[in-house]
């Protein structure tokens, strides 16, 4: 039976410092070489690159939580889920009523990431900012005023709870939107992530199954925005520190992600798959 494994990154393949440490690199990069279907499906976009090259991936992952499919041996995208142009009006029509503008990617095929801003509103989204800047996007900017077109893809923000919970509200009665609100893992604050209603980690993962030839799906995931792939995969898997609303959707818990929880379980289940053989 042929397994493929995916993993989010931040708070479950990575450690409570945004880290990969270098035993999780080794086990699972080795795995890799040995035959092991392994990928990740996260949030991130390029800030993901730097970190998945240890790991020697040789199939596509999934970013920005289902929008984007990247695939490594090509070095390129080969998927994408952009927003309709009118939803994306109305996601920046509510995002205006409440004095609240986020980071909003755009995307083109033969260019790639764009990603612009209004303003930075706390210090969580200036490191944000000052993270990403002068990495491969193809620019990263601040404009006076966010405006709506057919290459949008993506809004975030990093927020309190209880400043996001209504505008995620808002942004729930768009048939066409998908918002996300999840903590932030190295914050008191959250996220809250807004991108195409056929967008998410599920389909991502659902359709790299099918592109592998996988016969069998087990994930891993920390927050809420993994919640919908565990659902899709045959095996959920949460990390110990993952949030409590996480637990009720998982088939097991396994260690922390300062605790190698994700490599450990791989070694573990591979040594068992090269055993039954």
């Amino acid at each position: 039976m042929k397994t493929l494994y995916v993993s989010d990154l931040d708070g479950t393949l990575l450690d409570s410092h945004a880290r990969l440490s270098e035993k999780s690199a080794r086990i699972i990069r080795e795995l890799i070489q040995k035959g092991m279907l392994f990928s990740v499906a996260t949030a991130r976009s390029q800030s993901c690159m730097s970190i998945l090259e240890q790991l020697d991936i040789r199939i596509p992952c999934i970013q920005l939580n289902g929008v984007l499919m990247y695939d490594f041996p090509t070095k390129r995208y080969i998927g994408c889920t952009p927003m309709d142009r009118d939803t994306a009006e109305r996601v920046i029509a509510i995002l205006h009523s409440f004095d609240r503008m986020s980071f909003v990617y755009r995307f083109d095929e033969d260019c790639g990431i764009h990603v612009e801003f209004e303003r930075l509103q706390n210090e969580v989204e200036r490191n944000f900012f000052l993270a990403r800047k002068d990495q491969d996007y193809k620019s990263f900017r601040q404009v006076s005023n966010i405006t709506a077109d057919d290459r949008i893809i993506y809004f975030t923000m990093v927020d309190t709870y209880e400043r996001l919970k209504p505008i995620c509200e808002a942004i729930q009665a768009l048939p066409m939107a998908k918002p996300t609100l999840y903590s932030d893992n190295y914050s008191d604050l959250y996220f809250l992530e807004v991108f195409s209603a056929k967008a998410t980690k599920a389909a991502g993962v659902l359709k790299l199954k099918e592109l592998v030839g996988a016969d069998r799906l087990v994930t891993f995931g920390d927050n809420l925005n993994d919640i919908d792939m565990l659902k899709a995969a045959d095996v959920g898997i949460a990390v110990s520190n993952c949030a409590e609303g996480v637990r009720p959707y998982a088939d097991y818990i396994i260690g922390s992600s300062d605790r190698d929880g994700v490599a450990e379980y791989l070694m573990r289940a591979e040594q068992c798959t090269i055993h039954n053989a």
